[in-house]
């Protein structure tokens, strides 16, 4: 992600990081946690049409 799309810490605001639970500030610590809007969110494949072979 850029700078521009990346969250500012509410607390310190520096630009923060991508995080396992969010978002991560590297300054002061804080996590905005969007884990729950992130395990609802339903990945389509990247493919789904007829394979080379017709099958």
């Amino acid at each position: 992600m850029d700078a521009e799309t990346q969250p500012h810490c509410p607390n310190c605001g520096t630009v923060m990081r991508e995080h396992a639970r969010g978002f991560r500030c590297g300054g002061c610590g804080h996590v905005i946690d969007i884990s729950d809007e992130l395990a609802t969110v339903v990945v389509p494949p990247e493919f789904d049409g007829p394979g080379i072979h017709g099958g």
